[in-house]
């Protein structure tokens, strides 16, 4: 169910028979090097969501295509430069601020359980953040957050080889050259995780026409190690990443990703994001949870 897609009259019925669950992606836009979209994160986790939410029958909240942390663009360098172009950057407040007066909204339409699927790796720490933002106040209903795809790195080509042998006609669509393509970045690695393998395999599986091969090696997805620190160190900076990479591509160019591929990674995402909403769906200790805390207060 899409709520801009509903009358005001079907909304109760809605409410029942997606057992309170209210489901919305949280991506962001910002440069995926110069073969994937700007708005890569945004599209590519709507329509995984929209999918696993008819599958699952609950409520689908719309999709705010600039709605995620991307930090400030002026962080990846020369703002004059032209390959800035693309990015929106919302500060940290206003983005807690609209996503505390979104959930309001929602439950006060009459939903409990609200799950925040994140499609942009940048907005872990946003959500971990705001779900304990919001335990600041009472509320009636049940804040959550997931990923949208990728759980326990089910989409490393890696795992996706195993699994194809051992459930070969899940992975019919697969091609002899798939194959070869896969065991390859099985053996190298991805070598990132922004506009690489995975990220041009999803927006294959969601949007093949605004993949780019041609240009999957106009820029090099290659650390510059301008930023890095000893890792028994544990520091962490929030603009290493943007110095280590400054073409906003991190991985190695994705050569030989296909159609096919991206329609094997976006069944797989799909049926477990279903998984995950059928199990909140029809199960309600998060909102209990609330409550009981609630009375402490």
């Amino acid at each position: 169910m899409k709520w801009e897609f509903l009358r005001e009259e079907e909304f109760e019925g809605a409410i029942e028979r997606s057992g309170g669950l209210c489901v919305m992606t949280l991506g962001c836009l910002e440069k995926h090097g110069q073969h994937l979209p700007v708005g890569t994160d945004s599209i590519k986790g709507d329509r995984i969501v929209e999918l696993a939410a008819e599958r699952a029958d609950v409520m689908m909240f719309p999709t705010t295509m600039w709605l995620g942390d991307v930090g400030s663009p002026s962080s990846y360098g020369d703002p004059s430069k032209t390959k800035l172009h693309g990015f929106v950057a919302i500060s940290q407040q206003t983005l807690l601020t609209v996503l505390e007066e979104l959930c309001e909204e929602i439950a006060r339409n009459g939903f409990t359980k609200i799950l925040i699927c994140a499609s942009h790796g940048g907005n872990g720490s946003l959500l971990g953040l705001f779900q304990r933002f919001m335990m600041s106040k009472k509320r009636n209903y049940a804040v959550m957050s997931c990923k949208a795809y990728d759980f326990t790195n089910q989409l490393d080509p890696k795992n996706i080889l195993e699994a194809a042998k051992k459930d070969p006609e899940y992975f019919s669509m697969l091609t002899k050259e798939d194959y070869e393509t896969l065991a390859k970045f099985a053996q190298t690695g991805t070598g990132g995780g922004h506009a690489d393998f995975k990220e041009t395999a999803l927006v294959y599986g969601t949007h093949p026409h605004l993949v780019a091969p041609d240009r999957f090696e106009a820029e090099s997805g290659i650390s510059v190690n301008r930023m890095v620190f000893p890792p028994q160190y544990g520091i962490s900076m929030p603009l290493s990443w943007a110095a280590n990479y400054p073409n906003s591509f991190s991985g190695y160019a994705p050569i030989g990703c296909s159609p096919t591929i991206g329609e094997a990674y976006l069944k797989l995402s799909v049926d477990r994001l279903t998984e995950i909403f059928t199990y909140l769906k029809n199960n309600n200790d998060c909102v209990d949870v609330i409550k009981e805390l609630r009375e402490r207060q």
